[in-house]
């Protein structure tokens, strides 16, 4: 009961700090803003926002309702908008955080918050306003204070329960139905904060937050394309538009000051590429600004670059109108993203990651380098890193229908840990390579142990104009039965992406101390391989801490895709004590362990495997069942068995080669142990 009250004393003073801390930021001024409480049906006034340039525009506003507990505990209010061509635009994504101010019963104009919702297919421009009242509540935070609280509950001696983290939690996985529950994609409007406004489900009938459109340039439209379902499960709608480069030159838009009614950009990835959040400043008190009126992406606290904007355009739409535009300077950080809004402060500016990729081309067209600045956030950087390297690898060219991607890229974290993504992807596609390459930074920031960001990416891709696949066919063997220790030896049909029919000889040494049985043994290509190891060996798959997580995303990362992978299925034998496996266990030291009482203990089924390099990508499985016996043993009419040492039981011809088939030898290296994640 004592450590108890010590713990909940410790996390009380830690967060006490944290509050004081976090109590800099803009407050409300009741000389220059307005409480929802004040506010009357029939309440005139202007809104301002930019629709052309860096210049900010007034459009009337007229007060129709007071709609109570929209969000919980926080009230909206309802306006009709007049002017600045909203009659025809109605609202229009980019506008959220446009400050709008209502005539008060002395006649003062005060602010009372953000243009922040609407409704598709309006006939009529209305939207909700956010009020400011709630919007300068958004203090800084200080992110460390689980881990202060944590590091204070250690000097005082006392332990907190074990935490695990398994990588099916963070990582879509080869065998599994349905992504984890923070990836994207895994429930489209429970990550869409800020949605897309249109006709899907009963979308016309909500008030919502108007969208955020992201200003692409440099990135393809067939690739746009790919990436936009994932863009929108974070309520971002990409859209094309020319980046005006206004970042460190001298060009005169670049002098756009961050203002009530400016644009309101944030550049998540600068350089070859650019992708930047458009919307809108609300309010600016020294420093310190809010804007948006709505989540950008509900994170809390973040640490993202935020600066001003020019407008190029306003393309009015049926569905939903929206800005287009750019950024033009970067002024400072934005620190909080929550439900009424996002807030920064004008002064440093945050790091950003340095995104390297050279591309070769087999085709002739040479080679070329990439250089890319991305900003860190633990769901949209390893969305924005994916489409760094697609855009890259389609510098030149979008790639041929079939294709083969060669790519090495290493990942390095701030915590000093690295993983190397080295692998081969046939007619590759950008969730495909999301998976491969977003993967570990989505682990890195989403488990129980600590949020770790990516420090630097940098790497190559080889694009090679063919599809380098082949579909596994069937399996042949010599024989089906063996002695401990003897070689399995088989033929592999395999057909590759448009070519004859083929044969490719396999070896498999069997263990020496197998017991007497039969036993699968399976052929596949690395989906199935990561998957049975998945289901085999759990253990090899989950972790204690930040160290044993980054060595499963290592071992994920090791498995090739172009290799065959042959697997012996033994018996429920093996015993792993965390991420340490025992396999082959006398049955009764099996039982002791696992009596013994750890909640991190592990029975499993033992298998031994290989791999076989290949110029291929295989994909599909083939599968045979083995009898080992130690001694060859014949059964007689009267019901004796004789034990005949060397007895050849069952023998399979070596298949002929026709003129259709060719046997293809693997790669150099031959066979060597399968990674074992």
């Amino acid at each position: 009961m004592r450590a108890f009250a010590v713990a909940v004393l410790t996390l009380f003073m830690v967060s006490g700090v944290a509050l004081a801390e976090g109590a800099e930021g803009p407050k409300f001024d009741p000389g220059r803003h307005m409480r929802v409480s004040e506010v009357k049906v029939g309440m005139k006034g202007y809104g301002l926002s930019v629709f052309k340039g860096t210049k900010i525009e007034r459009f009337d506003v007229e007060v129709l309702s007071v709609l109570k507990h929209f969000n919980p505990k926080y009230d909206v209010v309802l306006v009709q908008c007049k002017g600045a061509n909203l009659e025809h635009t109605g609202s229009i994504a980019g506008m959220s955080g446009s400050p709008i101010f209502l005539k008060d019963g002395t006649g003062k104009e005060r602010m009372i918050g953000a243009f922040a919702y609407g409704w598709p297919l309006m006939k009529d421009p209305v939207g909700g306003v956010q009020p400011i009242e709630y919007m300068l509540e958004i203090k800084r935070h200080i992110k460390a204070v689980t881990q202060s609280a944590a590091g204070a509950t250690a000097k005082r001696g006392l332990v907190s329960a074990p935490r695990r983290w398994v990588a099916s939690d963070s990582m879509f996985l080869p065998g599994m139905t349905k992504p984890p529950r923070n990836f994207p994609l895994a429930s489209m409007e429970s990550m869409k904060p800020n949605p897309r406004l249109g006709m899907e489900d009963d979308a016309v009938g909500k008030l919502r937050p108007l969208a955020t459109p992201l200003m692409t340039s440099g990135l393809p439209s067939k690739v746009l394309s790919e990436f936009e379902p994932l863009f929108r499960a974070y309520g971002l709608v990409p859209l094309q538009a020319g980046g005006i480069s206004g970042v460190g030159t001298t060009n005169p838009s670049a002098e756009a000051k961050l203002e009530p009614g400016s644009v309101l950009a944030i550049p998540l990835i600068t350089g070859d590429v650019e992708m930047t959040a458009v919307g809108t400043c609300t309010e600016v008190q020294g420093p310190y600004l809010v804007g948006f009126g709505h989540p950008f992406n509900n994170e809390g606290p973040v640490s993202l670059p935020v600066g001003a904007g020019e407008i190029n355009a306003v393309i009015a739409n049926l569905m939903t109108s929206f800005k287009l535009g750019a950024i033009t300077k970067t002024y400072g950080t934005l620190y909080a993203d929550e439900t009424v809004g996002v807030a920064g402060k004008i002064g440093e500016i945050p790091r950003t990651i340095p995104i390297n990729v050279k591309v070769a081309y087999t085709d002739g067209s040479g080679e070329r380098s990439y250089a890319f600045q991305g900003a860190w956030h633990r769901k949209l950087t390893p969305l924005l890193s994916t489409a760094a390297v697609m855009a890259a690898v389609t510098g030149v060219h979008d790639l041929p229908e079939h294709h083969t991607l060669d790519y090495d890229l290493n990942v390095e974290f701030d915590n000093g840990q690295k993983v190397r993504v080295n692998n081969t992807d046939v007619d590759a596609s950008a969730a495909a390579l999301f998976l491969a390459i977003g993967s570990p930074m989505i682990a890195a920031s989403d488990n129980p142990f600590e949020e770790v960001a990516v420090r630097k990416i940098d790497g190559t891709v080889k694009i090679t104009p063919e599809s380098r696949s082949a579909e596994i066919l069937w399996m042949n063997a010599q024989k089906l039965k063996y002695r401990p220790g003897e070689t399995v030896k088989a033929f592999v049909n395999y057909r590759p992406f448009r070519g004859e029919e083929s044969i490719l000889p396999i070896e498999f040494e069997l263990p020496h101390d197998l017991q007497d049985g039969k036993f699968q043994f399976v052929l596949s290509g690395w989906e199935q391989y990561l998957s049975d190891e998945q289901g085999s060996k759990p253990f090899r798959f989950s972790a204690e801490n930040t160290k044993e997580m980054f060595a499963v995303l290592r071992d994920i990362s090791a498995i090739r895709h172009n290799a065959l992978y042959m697997r012996l299925v033994r018996q429920p034998d093996g015993v792993a004590i965390g991420r340490a496996a025992m396999p082959n266990l006398p049955g009764s030291r099996r039982q002791v362990i696992m009596g013994a009482g750890r909640s991190n203990t592990t029975a499993y089924v033992s298998s031994t495997t290989k791999s076989m390099p290949m110029e291929m990508v295989m994909n599909g499985n083939a599968q045979l069942e083995l009898t080992v016996e130690k001694e060859d043993r014949v059964e007689t009419a009267g019901g004796k068995v004789i034990k005949k040492e060397g007895a050849v039981l069952q023998k399979l011809d070596e298949p002929k080669l026709g003129p259709k088939a060719k046997t293809e030898l693997p790669a150099a290296g031959g066979p060597e142990t399968a990674p074992e994640p």
